[in-house]
């Protein structure tokens, strides 16, 4: 069962009233070559140096992170708590310009096999990342960003629970971009403690992000021949402020759409408009729940289609059980590609927002394929089915920032 457990926190030492903003950073898979820059020039002391770090003075990569992180231990810039607590950390940020508040519980959890009633996934991995974090953690022994897991929460209890767990004032406070604002409450009273160990005692914790982190924690203690704890915020499922944006593929295949019309035609429902007409279409697709459904752009052909099915074929039962990016994964992808002439690159980028992805499909003379997000309720299904999704089929907005809370692993 998952286990929740408190934590010895590394936090940086705020220079006023409590605010870090200029040593936190995103989580590495998401930093641009120059984010890194600037979150450099920020500070000489930012985290982006051990979560993305270089090799310097005579040691490789790794060993410059954890040589930083010992140094900046032993001066006092990174402190630990030496009396274990919990944390709430709450997030206030905007989407389309609504403003949104989230709050979640920060702890360890025991670090198993996933299983129903413990920690459960929703995506597959790939074997790239969990070898540099795997590296970055046998050197340091440390943790710099924690795994993001989802709980059901019918009731809304645990929500009030942590709602209540924030009146008092925040020990530390970073601001990021688009006016993202991150709050760290402390909780180190026992009986509140004892309370929120209680309320998820017993309850499937679902990765929403961080599969890969918590894959790498699960190997590094095997390596070591013993059990342990990762450091993860937990959200209710009943947050408000739980948002899910879409992961749009854009692909490297310039497929003819006259060719690729004809190749899904024995296999979906195609429609085929002027490609001045996607954000009508897509904006349809999102805001109609009854059916399913693909958008897909082709902006140097002048050529948008909608790619649907019956419920009662492949892609259909496909649908049913996993979703559209299922659907586009298994059905539609191969297709694709049984469209590209010999020789010509396949593969794709992701995208969060459908006019980026249809501005890179513009430039590239390539396809768009525009998805709904993945409903939370949704990945509480596929964890009680221990079913997953393609890698990048979920993105949980905001981030929450690496190095706002720390911890050593076991």
């Amino acid at each position: 069962m998952a286990i929740i457990h408190t934590l010895a926190a590394v936090l940086f030492r705020p220079e006023k009233a409590g605010d870090v903003t200029q040593f936190v950073a995103p989580p590495y898979d998401v930093i641009p070559v120059e984010g890194r820059k600037e979150l450099l020039e920020r500070s000489p002391h930012n985290i982006v140096r051990l979560i993305l770090p270089e090799a310097g003075e005579g040691h490789d990569r790794y060993q410059q992170a954890a040589r930083l992180y010992r140094r900046w231990r032993d001066k006092g810039i990174l402190q630990v708590d030496r009396h274990k607590g919990l944390y709430i950390w709450e997030q206030e940020f905007t989407i389309d310009g609504q403003p949104f508040t989230r709050r979640a519980l920060v702890a360890k959890v025991t670090c198993g096999p996933y299983q129903p009633g413990g920690v459960m996934r929703h995506e597959l991995t790939q074997a790239g990342p969990k070898a540099d974090r795997l590296a970055l953690f046998e050197a340091t022994g440390a943790q710099f960003s924690q795994m993001f897991g989802i709980f059901p929460d019918q009731g809304g209890d645990i929500r009030e629970l942590l709602a209540e767990a924030t009146q008092a004032e925040p020990c530390r406070t970073a601001g990021y971009d688009q006016g993202q604002v991150s709050r760290l409450y402390r909780i180190g009273e026992p009986a509140v403690i004892q309370r929120l160990k209680d309320a998820l005692a017993g309850l499937t914790i679902t990765m929403a992000d961080g599969h890969h982190r918590y894959e790498t924690t699960r190997t590094y203690y095997e390596r070591r021949g013993y059990s342990g704890t990762a450091l993860m915020t937990l959200v209710p499922g009943s947050d408000p402020g739980l948002a899910v944006l879409p992961t749009h593929r854009v692909t490297t295949a310039p497929v003819e759409a006259a060719r690729l019309q004809e190749t899904l035609a024995d296999h979906f429902e195609v429609a085929a408009h002027d490609w001045s007409r996607w954000q009508e279409l897509y904006a349809q697709l999102r805001n109609n729940n009854s059916t399913s459904g693909i958008v897909a752009v082709a902006p140097v052909e002048k050529k948008c289609f909608q790619i649907g099915w019956a419920a009662t074929s492949p892609a259909g039962e496909v649908a049913a059980s996993r979703g559209e990016v299922a659907v586009l994964h298994e059905a539609l992808l191969p297709q694709l590609e049984a469209a590209t002439q010999p020789g010509e690159p396949r593969g794709y980028s992701y995208h969060h927002q459908a006019e980026a992805a249809v501005r890179e499909a513009a430039e590239q003379g390539q396809w768009a394929f525009l998805l709904r997000p993945v409903s939370v309720q949704r990945l509480f299904d596929l964890a009680d089915r221990q079913a997953v999704l393609p890698p990048k089929s979920t993105y949980f907005y905001p981030k929450f920032l690496s190095g706002f809370v720390n911890a050593d692993l076991d």
